[in-house]
C-alpha cells in the first residue's frame, strides 16, 4: 500500500471528524474533494473525476465554490468547507487547514438554497415516554419554537407542516419515523446530544422533552457553523391546540400551498391570498395560511387590523407602496448574526431602515381602534431607529464589492482619516502622470506611457520603434509584440508608496465595515422587531387588498354548534370562471349534509369552498362569502380525491380508509369534515356498507360537522333515520336527453348521477353511450341496493367466513377476480 503524504493525512484528519458531510479541501484556487467524495462530487456536479497517487479525486474552483456547495445542499447533502488558515508561501511545512463551516440543508442561510417564501427549518424530535418534544429552528430567520405532545403522531403531523429541510432524531428511532417524513434529510445524534442545559427554559413550562430537542439544535447549530450565532430567538413554546389541526391529508387535498397537479400554483389557496410585496410578509402568510388559529380574541384582533385597512384605502395602498421598497431584513440579520454579511447585505439593510420612518410616519396618521396596528406603528416608530440609520446611513458607495476585503465599498466624506489615505493616494497617481510627462520629454520618446497591472505593478511601456531610444536606468520587466515594458527605481519607489497607502485604506476599510457590523448586531432584538412589524404590516396589507378587490366579508363567530354561509364562493375557482354562490346552513342538531348530484356538478367544489371558507375566517382574514357566522373549529379533515401511495404498496381504498380511521380516531364535535365519494375503490356493495356505517358514526357519536358528498343514492335513506343528517342535492335541468348543469345546491335527494351523460359529454362514441344507457336501465330495474337498511326476508345472508358450506360461496372461492372483465363479473352474478 502507498505511503500517504503529510496533506492527504491531515484530509483523512479532517474528514474523520465529519463522516457524514462532503469534505471541501482548500488546495490552492480549488476545492478538492477525494475518494468516495470525489465520485459523489462527480455524479452530482457532472465535475471531471481525476486521481491524486491512485486515489479519486475532484475539485471545484473556490471562486465558484458557493454556487456548487448550493447544488449540493438542495440535493440533500452536507458539506465541510476546509479552509487554508495561513499563506501557502509564508507557511513552513504542511498548510495548516482547519473545518470553519459545515453546511446542511437545515443550517443555510444562503439565497442560492432558499426560497424566499418559504420558512428553512431544522427540526428536532425528542422521544420520551410520556411526552414527547419538537422544536424547530430557521437559522436564516433566527425564529426559534418548541412543542410537545403525548401523541407521537400529532407531532409527525407538526413536522409535515414544518415541512423541514432537515430532522434531526435519537439514534434507533430512525426507522420508526423515516416512512412518515419522506423527502427529509434525516440526521442521527447521539442521546447525549438532547441536552437542554444549553436552553434558557424557565418559567417557559414546557416539558423535559420539548427542552432536549431545543438543546439538541442549539448543538448541532454550534457544531456546523464554529462560530457564535447571535441572532437565534428567544425560545417560544406553544401548543398544538394554539392552531387549528390540519393534517398532511387536508393540507394536500384543499391546495393550500401546493397544487395537486406539478406547476399549478395558480390553482393553491396562497397564490390567491399573496399580495403580498415582500419575502418576510410571504413567509408569514404561508405560515399563517397552515396554521389558522383558534383562540377567537386573536383572530377577531386579526380582522380588526384587516377591517381598519379595508377602510382606509388611500392609506392601504400608500403604505404598500412604501413596503415594497424594503428587503429581507429578517435574512439580513440572519446573515448579520451569522457574521455572514457582505456589503451589499449591509447596503441592502440600510435602504430597508431608511424607509422604517417613512412607513412609520405614514402609519402615524391611523387612528382606529386595531391593536395589532397601534403595536406595529409603536415598533416602527421606536426613537432608537433614526439614530441607527444616521449611523451608516452614508457609510457605502451605491455599487459595493462582493467581498470587504476587495476594498473600495467605504463612501468618500463617510471617515476623515480614510479619505485623507484616499487623498494621499490620489496625489501618488497625479505624480505617476506627471512622470510619464516629463519621461517623454527626457527621453524623447513620444509613445511612451505609463501602465499598471496586478501581475507587474508599474511600468513604463515603449514601442518596439523606439528601443534605440530607452536610457539605461530603465530596467526590462516584459516583452509584448510590438512593445517593452520596464521599471526604473523612482517607479518602485512610488508603487511601495501607493501600495501601503492601499494596504492603510483597506485595513481601514474592513475596520470600519466590521464596526458597522458589531454595532448593528448589538441592536438585533430591535431590528428584529422592525423585521416583525413590517411582515406582520405586510400580512395585513395583503389580505386587507383582496377583500376589497375580492368582495370578501368579515366573518362572525358563533358558542353555538352551527355554520351559517350566505353566498359563499370557491376563493380559487371563482379567478378562473364564473361562479354560482352557494349556501350552508347547518344549525344545532343539524351535523352532516348527504351531498348528491352528477360528476361534474359541482360537489367537490362545495365541499372545498365551505372548509376554505372557514380555514380563511380563522387566518383572520375576510371571507368570500356574502355572510358568514361560524364556530371556532379545532381541526379540518378533507378526504377529496384519490391519494395513491403507490410507492408504498398502499392502494386507494387502503389509502382512503386510513385517512377515515385517522378521521374517526381523532375527530371531535368541534372539527369539520369533507368527504367526497367515500368509498368507491371497492365494490358496490362494500363501498355502500362502509359509507353508511362511517357517515352513521359520524353523526350519531363524532358530532363533528360534516360534508359528505356521494355517488350511493341510499345513503340519503339516512336522513329518515339519523335526526342530524339532512340531504342536499347539486341542481341539474333535463331538457330531454340533455342535462345543464346549475351548480346550485338546494334541499333534497339528487334524481341521478347522470354518468352516462357526462359520458357522452366527454365524448365517448354514441354506440358505447347508448349500451351504457341500455345497461343502465336494466341494473336499475333490478335494483339490488334499493333494499339497504331494510329487513327483507327474501334476502338470504351468507356467512362468507362461517364454517358451513355454501354453493354461492364455494363458487365465489374459485374466481380470480384479479382476472376477471367487467362483463364475465356481470354474466357470473346472473349465474349466481
Amino acid at each position: 500500500m502507498r505511503k500517504s503524504t503529510p496533506m492527504m493525512e491531515q484530509y483523512l484528519r479532517l474528514k474523520a471528524a465529519h463522516p457524514d458531510a462532503i469534505l471541501f479541501f482548500h488546495l490552492g484556487d480549488f476545492y478538492e474533494a477525494f475518494f468516495d467524495d470525489a465520485k459523489i462530487l462527480s455524479s452530482e456536479l457532472d465535475v471531471v473525476l481525476t486521481s491524486r497517487n491512485g486515489n479519486p479525486m475532484a475539485g471545484v474552483p473556490i471562486r465558484r465554490g458557493e454556487a456548487y456547495v448550493n447544488r449540493l445542499l438542495k440535493r440533500g447533502h452536507k458539506v465541510a468547507i476546509c479552509q487554508q488558515m495561513e499563506d501557502p508561501h509564508k507557511a513552513t511545512g504542511l498548510v495548516k487547514r482547519e473545518v470553519v463551516r459545515v453546511m446542511t440543508p437545515g443550517t443555510t442561510i444562503d439565497e442560492g438554497t432558499l426560497d424566499a417564501g418559504e420558512n428553512n427549518y431544522l427540526c428536532a424530535l425528542c422521544p420520551g415516554e410520556d411526552r414527547h418534544g419538537l422544536a424547530a429552528l430557521d437559522l436564516s430567520t433566527g425564529e426559534f419554537t418548541c412543542t410537545d405532545s403525548s401523541d407521537l403522531s400529532e407531532l409527525i403531523d407538526e413536522i409535515s407542516r414544518l415541512a423541514p429541510s432537515e430532522l434531526l432524531l435519537p439514534e434507533g428511532m430512525l426507522e420508526s419515523v423515516r416512512e412518515a417524513v419522506l423527502g427529509v434529510l434525516i440526521t442521527p445524534l447521539s442521546p447525549q446530544a438532547f441536552d437542554a442545559t444549553s436552553v434558557d427554559g424557565a418559567g417557559l413550562g414546557l416539558s423535559e422533552q420539548g427542552l432536549q430537542a431545543a438543546g439538541a439544535i442549539l448543538n448541532y447549530v454550534e457544531q456546523t457553523q464554529k462560530r457564535a450565532v447571535e441572532h437565534i430567538r428567544q425560545l417560544e413554546p406553544y401548543s398544538l391546540r394554539d392552531h387549528m389541526d390540519l393534517d398532511p391529508f387536508t393540507v394536500s387535498s384543499l391546495e393550500l400551498v401546493k397544487p395537486l397537479r406539478e406547476g399549478q400554483e395558480r390553482g393553491t389557496l396562497l397564490h390567491v391570498l399573496d399580495r403580498t410585496v415582500t419575502s418576510m410578509g410571504r413567509r408569514r402568510l404561508r405560515r399563517m395560511i397552515l396554521a389558522p388559529l383558534t383562540d377567537r380574541i386573536r383572530i377577531e384582533e386579526r380582522l380588526d387590523a384587516v377591517e381598519a385597512l379595508t377602510q382606509d384605502d388611500m392609506l392601504a395602498e400608500e403604505l404598500q407602496t412604501l413596503i415594497k421598497d424594503v428587503h429581507d431584513l429578517e435574512r439580513l440579520i440572519g446573515k448579520l448574526g451569522t457574521s455572514r454579511m457582505r456589503p451589499l447585505d449591509l447596503l441592502l439593510l440600510q435602504k430597508t431602515l431608511t424607509q422604517v420612518p417613512l412607513i412609520a410616519q405614514k402609519l402615524a396618521g391611523y387612528s382606529g381602534s386595531s391593536h395589532l396596528l397601534d403595536a406595529i406603528k409603536g415598533a416602527l416608530g421606536s426613537e432608537k431607529i433614526i439614530p441607527l440609520c444616521e449611523g451608516f446611513g452614508s457609510m457605502l458607495v451605491e455599487q459595493p464589492p462582493v467581498d470587504a476585503r476587495d476594498g473600495g465599498l467605504i463612501r468618500d466624506g463617510y471617515d476623515q482619516e480614510l479619505d485623507k489615505l484616499h487623498n494621499e493616494e490620489r496625489a501618488l497617481r497625479a505624480e505617476i502622470a506627471a512622470l510619464e510627462s516629463t519621461e517623454r520629454e527626457r527621453t524623447g520618446i513620444s509613445s511612451l506611457k505609463v501602465g499598471y497591472n496586478r501581475v507587474f505593478g508599474y511600468y513604463i511601456e515603449v514601442t518596439k520603434t523606439h528601443l534605440d531610444k530607452v536610457p539605461p536606468e530603465y530596467a526590462r520587466r516584459q516583452t509584448l509584440a510590438n512593445a517593452e515594458r520596464f521599471v526604473t527605481d523612482e517607479l518602485k519607489r512610488y508603487e511601495q508608496r501607493i501600495s501601503l497607502v492601499r494596504e492603510r485604506a483597506l485595513s481601514l476599510e474592513i475596520e470600519l465595515f466590521e464596526r458597522a457590523l458589531k454595532r448593528l448586531a448589538s441592536e438585533i432584538p430591535l431590528l428584529q422587531s422592525i423585521a416583525d412589524a413590517l411582515s406582520r404590516l405586510d400580512f395585513f396589507l395583503s389580505l386587507a387588498n383582496i377583500a376589497r378587490h375580492n368582495g370578501y366579508t368579515r366573518p362572525r363567530f358563533t358558542d353555538k354548534h352551527e355554520v351559517k354561509i350566505h353566498g359563499g364562493r370557491h376563493p380559487v375557482v371563482e379567478q378562473v370562471e364564473e361562479f354560482v354562490p352557494n349556501d350552508l346552513i347547518l344549525k344545532k342538531g343539524k351535523d352532516l349534509v348527504i351531498l348528491t348530484g352528477p360528476n361534474m356538478a359541482g360537489k367537490s367544489v362545495y365541499l372545498r369552498q365551505n372548509a376554505l371558507i372557514v380555514l380563511i375566517a380563522q387566518i383572520g382574514s375576510f371571507v368570500p362569502a356574502a355572510k358568514a357566522t361560524l364556530p371556532i373549529v379545532d381541526r379540518i379533515f378533507a378526504r377529496v380525491g384519490a391519494s395513491d401511495m403507490l410507492i408504498s404498496g398502499i392502494s386507494t381504498f387502503m389509502m382512503e380508509m386510513l385517512e377515515v380511521a385517522t378521521i374517526l380516531k381523532r375527530a371531535t364535535r368541534r372539527s369539520l369534515i369533507i368527504l367526497d365519494e367515500m368509498g368507491r375503490g371497492t365494490n358496490t356493495f362494500d363501498g355502500v356498507s362502509i359509507a353508511w356505517a362511517v357517515a352513521r358514526e359520524l353523526a350519531t357519536h363524532v358530532g363533528a360537522k360534516t360534508l359528505f358528498a356521494t355517488h350511493y343514492q341510499e345513503l340519503t335513506r339516512l336522513a329518515a333515520e339519523v335526526p342530524a343528517i339532512v340531504n342536499q342535492h347539486v341542481a341539474v335541468k333535463e331538457l330531454g336527453k340533455n342535462v345543464i348543469f346549475l351548480h346550485r345546491v338546494e334541499a333534497g335527494v339528487a334524481a341521478g348521477s347522470y354518468g352516462v351523460h357526462v359520458a357522452r359529454l366527454a365524448g365517448l362514441p354514441n354506440r358505447v353511450t347508448e349500451t351504457a344507457d341500455r345497461i343502465l336501465s336494466e341494473l336499475l330495474e333490478e335494483a339490488p341496493l334499493s333494499r339497504l337498511g331494510r329487513s327483507d326476508p327474501r334476502v338470504e345472508v351468507i356467512p362468507l367466513f362461517g364454517s358451513e358450506d355454501h354453493p354461492v360461496v364455494n363458487a365465489l372461492r374459485k374466481v380470480d377476480v384479479n382476472s376477471l372483465t367487467p362483463l364475465e363479473a356481470l354474466e357470473l352474478i346472473a349465474h349466481l
